[in-house]
């Protein structure tokens, strides 16, 4: 597979992740971020577990990389925990481009540790997305916006998440390689809910039901969020972590794009600059 599917599955990645995102922030700002975590969990283990045991149960064996991807699991259930804080506490248009700036974690680890050989194309085409991500993440948010509950508080889970992320996308790449593509996202998601179901034991956690108003959009947020992380699997097992991992953080200018459209919520100019960079660095993959 050549940068076309690199792009392709990239950009679904992205498409994905930003509209689960945006529903996941509606949610979050009416019945709070955990509960938005938990359900979504449930919800994608509901449609992932079922699915890798019809297509990947004749390939399992014991390996060590259960353990690893174990560890991985919780890591992402951290860092996904702090991406709803930052939704429920944040402004959308400036607390998501700010996490979906891990591909800069994530490609540096792909270079540094893979033998990954970016083309100049590759390499202008990364910087100008990144760039453009860090255009939208140090501007303020437009003075007509819905004020945030707590700014700040929004913005430094939006940094815990990024970090986060950035880690657990590169590291995937070993445990796809061994466990496969549907199993590793089904044994996140079963690590994920034990991790939080043992936090709510332990008296760290609470989670209460939701009414049934809310099922609907938690559902939605667990499919986008299952298909996005397959797509992603699959993308990084037959081309570039660094690329795939790249375009899947633009999701950032579809949660944007939603929030300006629906919400209302305005950008300001140095915003609408990174988006013009992060397109920018969309057609450079695209040709490389």
């Amino acid at each position: 597979m050549g940068a076309e599917s690199d792009l392709i599955f990239g950009l679904a990645t992205a498409f994905g992740y930003g509209s689960g995102d945006f529903v996941a922030r509606q949610t979050a700002r009416r019945i709070g971020h955990l509960q938005v975590l938990f359900y979504m969990e449930v919800a994608s283990l509901a449609l992932l577990v079922p699915a890798a045991v019809l297509f990947d149960s004749g390939q399992w064996h014991w390996t060590p990389m259960w353990g690893y991807a174990a560890g991985l699991a919780v890591l992402n259930v951290v860092a996904s925990l702090f991406l709803y804080r930052s939704f429920e506490y944040g402004v959308l248009s400036v607390v998501s481009p700010v996490v979906s700036t891990f591909p800069a974690v994530t490609a540096i680890l792909a270079f540094v540790f893979l033998p990954e050989q970016p083309t100049p194309l590759e390499v202008a085409g990364i910087v100008a997305a990144l760039a453009g991500v860090v255009l939208i993440s140090r501007a303020q948010a437009h003075p007509d916006n819905p004020p945030a509950k707590d700014a700040r508080k929004g913005l430094v889970s939006a940094v815990l998440c990024f970090l986060g992320y950035g880690v657990f996308y590169f590291a995937l790449k070993f445990v796809v390689a061994d466990l496969g593509v549907l199993t590793t996202a089904a044994y996140v998601r079963v690590v994920g809910v034990a991790a939080i179901a043992v936090a709510m034991l332990a008296g760290i956690a609470h989670v209460h039901r939701v009414p049934r108003a809310f099922v609907p959009s938690l559902v939605v947020v667990g499919v986008l969020d299952s298909a996005a992380f397959l797509t992603y699997n699959v993308g990084i097992t037959l081309g570039s972590v660094a690329v795939v991992g790249t375009l899947s953080g633009l999701f950032s200018a579809v949660t944007v794009g939603l929030a300006a459209l629906i919400l209302r919520e305005r950008l300001v100019r140095i915003q609408y600059a990174g988006l013009a960079a992060i397109f920018l660095g969309i057609v450079l993959l695209a040709l490389a």
